[in-house]
């Protein structure tokens, strides 16, 4: 057991029994007030005279397990409603930003102690393992915490990450493995800790909205095994980074001039077990993938799985567009139902059929009302490529923004909406959040989709002069090609009503067409892009 009782420093929590009894006066009910509490008491302790070093470690470790349970429920709640403008999301992450900061600092001040020390007590000796672990957790947390809102990790906290692995390689206990805390069934290490948040950050965090960011994070602490750390160059470890610089990791490159303090990493090696996740996911939607937190839906896992698919090979994707500088405004709005409702209409209309050939389209229809009210806002234009274009917004402009919103796009002076979708976030030093924007057809056009059901109304609702059956319309964005034609186009369609095989007709008058819808391809925040087939 820990030697516990030497002077009594003169701190509110002066032992064990002391630190306990104050933390079981605090309302249980107020989360977000009692992880407040507890930040304030690991500040408070982790400076405070008259503590020997194990007594430190062991009440840091208690508000440590009393804040995890807070933590991850203020996490939920945050994950739920993340828009970057929001005033009560952003209160809500700071308060869980704090504790992420402070029990780093806090683990931070006892390694300090440590390194200090001629020599560790034995009873010490045998928690350095689990403070490694827990240390490197801890600023792990805070760096995730920071992709979350898109910001720059700053270079101080690179320094904490690799200052807290290079004691646990003093320590030789970088790769020893244990529970990081009780109840958890998964063994962990320093090492694994630290690869867990490296492959997250090259995984292009700025592409995923919030919450696909802490998929990807429990995804890469599941597969941490397969990662690979190496002190010599391989083809599986595409990255490095050096522990003697405060400096993010990045692509290896040519020439690279080596030093001592450098280390190559990959996930290479986790891609086949990536790869039978996705597997299971497609193929089995019963089973679904339950070990990254059932909050997520299956679908909201596979829009993360293909990312990382893409992401960790030796050789990523690159934005590969050429980007000129201009100084542009845009209007801009949001939602599918908005978006579907601003493009262009093809009843009446033209539509390129299978031989190329023109359709006219002749057919009105008597729809149920779909006039949804908008608003739009000014976008201040930066660069602009054939795919996409950035964005610069500040004060009170994207108060709704996330990654997957799609949008629809009018230059000033424009008469057709263009249709994008939020692709990549970056919030600067002053706040301004640069946005990119993948443009998804500048041409696109909104039809109509039917299917025969009974008794269900998607959209609206007709009845035949039997009143036997009911049709259900859905309302879709057709997509031109990289020809703007529309014989290998694809569709947007409402979140949720995708289903593979199904058949729909597609409302084009006299000449109306058959589809089968044949794959997914993208997922957003409210829309599926649809694969489908020519039917007639």
């Amino acid at each position: 057991m820990f030697k516990l009782f030497a002077d009594k420093p003169d701190h509110p929590m002066f032992d064990l029994a002391e630190a306990k009894r104050l933390l079981a006066e605090l309302d249980p009910g107020e989360t977000r007030k009692f992880l407040e509490e507890i930040t304030f008491w690991l500040e408070s302790i982790k400076r405070a005279a008259g503590f020997n070093t194990e007594l430190r470690l062991a009440i840091i470790m208690l508000l440590d397990e009393t804040g995890q349970p807070l933590q991850a429920e203020l996490l939920q709640r945050y994950l739920s409603v993340p828009h970057l403008r929001d005033f009560q999301g952003l209160h809500l992450w700071q308060v869980i930003r704090e504790f992420a900061k402070e029990l780093s600092a806090a683990y931070g001040a006892v390694i300090d102690d440590l390194q200090g020390a001629e020599k560790h007590a034995r009873e010490l000796n045998e928690q350095v393992p689990l403070l490694c672990v827990r240390q490197i957790r801890a600023v792990s947390e805070w760096i995730k915490l920071d992709l979350l809102r898109y910001l720059e990790v700053e270079s101080d906290v690179w320094h904490l990450l690799f200052s807290s692995y290079r004691f646990a390689q003093a320590e030789t206990c970088h790769e020893h493995m244990l529970h990081a805390y009780p109840g958890h069934v998964i063994h962990t290490s320093p090492q694994r800790e630290l690869s867990r948040t490296l492959i997250l950050y090259i995984s292009s965090p700025g592409t995923l909205a919030a919450d696909q960011i802490e998929v990807a994070f429990r995804i890469a602490g599941r597969l941490s095994s397969f990662f690979d750390l190496k002190t010599t160059e391989d083809r599986d470890c595409p990255y490095v980074f050096d522990l003697s610089q405060a400096a993010p990791p990045h692509k290896v490159e040519s020439g690279l001039a080596l030093t001592p303090g450098m280390r190559f990493f990959g996930a290479v090696r986790a891609l086949p077990a990536l790869q039978k996740i996705y597997d299971q996911n497609v193929n089995d939607p019963v089973w679904q993938e339950r070990r990254f937190s059932s909050e997520f839906t299956p679908a909201g896992k596979l829009t993360v799985l293909k990312h990382l698919l893409d992401y960790w090979i030796a050789e990523p994707p690159l934005r590969y567009m050429q980007r000129r500088d201009i100084n542009a405004t845009v209007d801009v709005t949001h939602t599918f139902r908005v978006v579907s409702q601003l493009v262009e209409h093809i009843d009446p209309g033209r539509l390129e059929d299978g031989d190329g050939k023109s359709v006219k389209l002749t057919a009105k229809f008597v729809l149920a009302a779909t006039d949804i009210d908008y608003t739009t806002e000014t976008w201040a234009v930066s660069d602009m490529s054939a795919a996409g274009l950035g964005a610069i917004l500040s004060g009170s402009l994207g108060a709704w923004i996330k990654i997957g919103d799609l949008c629809a796009i009018k230059p000033k002076n424009g008469q057709l909406w263009w249709v994008g979708t939020i692709r990549r976030l970056h919030t600067d030093a002053e706040n301004k959040v640069l946005v990119g924007i993948e443009l998804l057809a500048k041409k696109p056009a909104s039809v109509w989709l039917r299917v025969l059901g009974k008794g269900k109304d998607r959209v609206s609702h007709w009845e035949t002069s039997s009143g036997t059956f009911a049709y259900d319309y859905l309302p879709v964005i057709l997509l031109p090609d990289e020809n703007n034609a529309y014989l290998n186009s694809t569709l947007l369609m409402e979140s949720g009503h995708f289903v593979l095989d199904a058949i729909y007709q597609v409302m084009l008058g006299e000449h109306s067409r058959d589809i089968k819808l044949t794959k997914l391809l993208d997922e957003g925040e409210d829309y599926e892009q649809v694969g489908f087939e020519w039917l007639s």
